[in-house]
């Protein structure tokens, strides 16, 4: 591995999806830039594992194709998006409901009208809410809120607890669903726009790709920032002197370089992959659609026998995640769960959720991740001030939104007011 260089234009701190575009924009600009991290790789919370022909993302992730950043930034060709179903199939009482856009599901129409998950008026009144805000082009609303009380007072408690909850707890990971209404109202607008699914070679193609828009040896892996100012940054393998910084790592190693920053909690989740012992075509109609349990917010949060938020058959979107047309299925709880009794709990919500033994199924991995995502408290300001102190800057997704789009654009703002500052 080659050593770091002594001095550089800029030094980023975080080669995670905001470092990487930071980095990109930097460099176009003709900046020399220096990109270290202190892992083994690059992409930051967005990893793939190779194991045995399978791809293993860490923790349930998908991409949007529609995210308006990725589209000027990404080759999505090259990328190849396998989409998910655009729905949910929710399992109440022992039967399983499919519910989706009409228009875009329009066979579903009739379970999504019938399903015991609330009013028909709360249904049509919710499906019209989001329609509204795909076909609008304005800014998030001044006023926030948390988002349950909205649902709540907007489409009532039914659908609610055994729909919007059950699905909403898997994308914002905590729930109380205290996340910001302005994030939900990004969230599902993204998800009426596009249809989300995973690259073909898997979630770490997204860094992938911003890493080889670099200029060559530009990035140095397993390097450790230990203090910055606003000429040097300060590592476990020397200093390194500069004209500016990009501090681009997660909220919780932003706060110890900064102990004056204030960041945002975190949320967990811990992710499962199993390989059936049946074909994809036996699960979800051969789809991947995500299945999330109806009644899991029916009783108390911490039920154990049912712990998992959603679960999803990868290889019936994306084949290429599991070799030898084995079929692979991803599923994810909130908070950090690594014993050997939690995925008995897991196999066994399994069996409930599709409707199929699961005591034949392989586990293959579990990835616990304590910082898998920023909480976006309400109210929260999505589009937070890039600039620390003269010549510090930073990124990453908590000063915008918690999602790729939302890392890939703190990254280029932060490129930005560097060069406008002209430093």
């Amino acid at each position: 591995m080659a050593a770091i260089p002594s001095k550089t234009d800029v030094v980023v701190i975080g080669a995670g999806v905001a470092g990487l575009a930071a980095a990109r924009r930097l460099s176009i600009a003709g900046r020399e830039v220096c990109l270290i991290d202190a892992s083994d790789d690059i992409g930051g919370r967005i990893r793939t594992d190779h194991v045995d022909g399978l791809l293993l993302d860490r923790g349930f992730q998908l991409y949007n194709p529609s995210y308006s950043e990725g589209i000027n930034v990404l080759d999505l060709k090259a990328l190849d998006v396998k989409s998910f179903s655009p729905g949910v199939i929710v399992s109440i009482d022992g039967r399983n409901y499919k519910m989706a856009d009409p228009k875009r599901e329009p066979s579903w129409a009739i379970d999504s009208l019938l399903a015991p998950v609330g009013k028909i008026s709360s249904k049509l009144k919710f499906a019209r809410y989001a329609i509204g805000l795909a076909l609008t082009k304005s800014k998030p609303p001044t006023y926030d809120q948390r988002t349950d009380a909205f649902l709540r007072a907007k489409f009532g408690p039914d659908l609610t607890n055994k729909v919007l909850r059950p699905f909403l707890a898997g994308v914002f990971l905590e729930p109380e669903l205290a996340t910001s209404k302005r994030f939900f109202d990004i969230a599902l607008k993204s998800f009426i726009s596009g249809s989300p699914g995973v690259p073909s070679l898997g979630m770490q193609e997204i860094p992938n790709q911003l890493a080889a828009q670099l200029p060559s040896g530009s990035i140095y892996l397993n390097v450790t920032a230990q203090a910055v100012a606003s000429t040097m940054v300060r590592t476990d393998q020397g200093d390194i002197r500069c004209r500016s910084v990009v501090i681009a790592t997660n909220a919780r190693s932003a706060s110890l370089l900064i102990p004056s920053l204030k960041v945002p909690p975190s949320n967990a989740v811990t992710t499962w992959y199993h390989l059936a012992d049946c074909p994809g075509s036996d699960l979800t109609d051969g789809k991947s659609t995500l299945v999330i349990d109806g009644k899991k917010f029916d009783g108390p949060l911490d039920d154990p026998s049912r712990p998992l938020v959603n679960t999803v058959v990868m290889t019936n979107a994306a084949p290429s995640y599991a070799s030898n047309g084995r079929t692979l299925i991803s599923s994810s709880a909130i908070g950090v769960h690594a014993s050997a009794q939690s995925e008995l709990q897991v196999r066994s919500h399994l069996a409930s959720l599709y409707k199929v033994p699961t005591g034949n199924w392989t586990h293959v991995a579990t990835y616990p991740i304590p910082d898998a995502l920023p909480m976006m408290t309400a109210p929260h300001d999505v589009e937070q001030s890039v600039r620390l102190s003269g010549g510090v800057y930073i990124a990453g997704d908590y000063r915008q939104v918690s999602s790729t789009n939302g890392a890939l654009i703190s990254g280029r703002r932060a490129a930005e007011a560097l060069l406008t500052d002209d430093l």
